[in-house]
């Protein structure tokens, strides 16, 4: 009897079919890219996930942390590495392998990225002793970004908004004020592309914004600056460490198309009574803007995935917030920025 869930979807053009004996995972990824579902892949060369329960064969990427693999290439132990361990609670390592890459999680299982292919395969073990929310990010939206690279989607760290037709991105890691500056925007009228990962692409000689809406996560803090946050306890779902809301249910209309963005800002919370910017130079807003851009293992991906970059700074206008206690009025302070 065929164990195997079989999803398929299309972001853009590209297929995607995932094929699992995980159901938890399937329904992380089903989730994930619920916008996404299709009957069935419309590209002729889909990419390709299939995740197998670990056990009932023997592991053909072979067992211990690195036999049969390459250099290692990142490890979520370095000090530089965003402490990812540390903030979701798994260890994993990337090695080259077989002219892909072999994404080790230990205990948890192993899996073989053939990234010229566009196949990811491998095994994992039941149960994923993980929260539910944080499944497809680390098993498969890490090795999904590397693919989409090649295929020219470039995912950044950021809140995407729009109004008017213009496009503004927040990127921040965690803590920075980026998700309360996006919900901030949304109930004034400002249409949300993304809360955390928004797609860059090259349109010509410019870039543009592409939407990838998802659940919207908010601490509680956050939600204490908006009533009607406080007010819909019942759209409020427990995630990973924080809620989280559909941005259409509680802002309906909120859902943006492709936009070319105009403005940068790059929050930090401040403390002070009112927000306030300072503009940065292009140097700076590249040298900000890299961390929160692609992992990428790939030296020819890289090149095009910086050059974008720059090209998305050369063509915005990109600010520092120093984001106060003034949350309510930050719109307006983007309205001017927008002119």
């Amino acid at each position: 009897m065929n164990s195997m869930i079989t999803q398929t979807f299309d972001l853009y053009g590209i297929g995607v079919q995932v094929d699992t004996e995980i159901p938890l995972l399937a329904a992380g990824i089903g989730d994930l890219l619920r916008r996404f579902a299709r009957d069935r892949a419309a590209d002729s060369q889909p990419l390709r996930f299939i995740y197998e329960r670990s056990g009932k064969a023997p592991d053909p990427l072979t067992c211990g942390s690195s036999n049969g693999a390459g250099s290692l290439l990142f490890s979520t132990s370095w000090k530089n590495a965003f402490d990812l361990a540390g903030r979701l609670g798994i260890d994993w390592d990337v090695y080259t392998r077989d002219g892909g890459l072999l994404l080790d999680y230990h205990r948890r299982g192993r899996l073989w990225l053939d990234t010229s292919g566009g196949r990811l395969e491998g095994l994992l073990a039941e149960p994923l002793d993980l929260h539910q929310a944080l499944l497809p990010s680390i098993f498969f939206f890490f090795p999904f970004a590397q693919l989409l690279a090649r295929r020219g989607l470039h995912v950044v760290h950021a809140a995407a908004l729009e109004r008017n037709g213009c496009g503004v991105l927040i990127p921040g890691m965690s803590g920075s004020g980026k998700s309360t500056c996006c919900v901030s925007l949304m109930r004034a009228g400002y249409r949300c592309l993304s809360d955390d990962k928004p797609f860059l692409r090259k349109n010509g000689g410019d870039v543009e914004l592409l939407p990838f809406p998802e659940m919207i996560d908010v601490t509680d803090q956050s939600v204490a600056f908006f009533p009607e946050l406080s007010r819909a306890a019942t759209a409020l779902e427990t995630g990973f460490r924080k809620k989280r809301f559909c941005a259409e249910t509680l802002y309906p209309g909120s859902a943006a198309d492709a936009v070319a963005p105009s403005v940068i800002l790059f929050p930090n919370i401040s403390g002070e009574p009112t927000s306030r910017v300072e503009t940065l130079s292009k140097a700076q807003a590249l040298r900000t803007l890299l961390p929160h851009s692609l992992l990428c293992f790939d030296r020819g991906i890289s090149v095009r995935h910086f050059e974008l970059l720059a090209r998305l700074v050369e063509t915005t206008t990109c600010y520092r917030l120093h984001f106060g206690r003034d949350v309510l009025d930050l719109p307006r302070l983007v309205d001017r920025l927008l002119g």
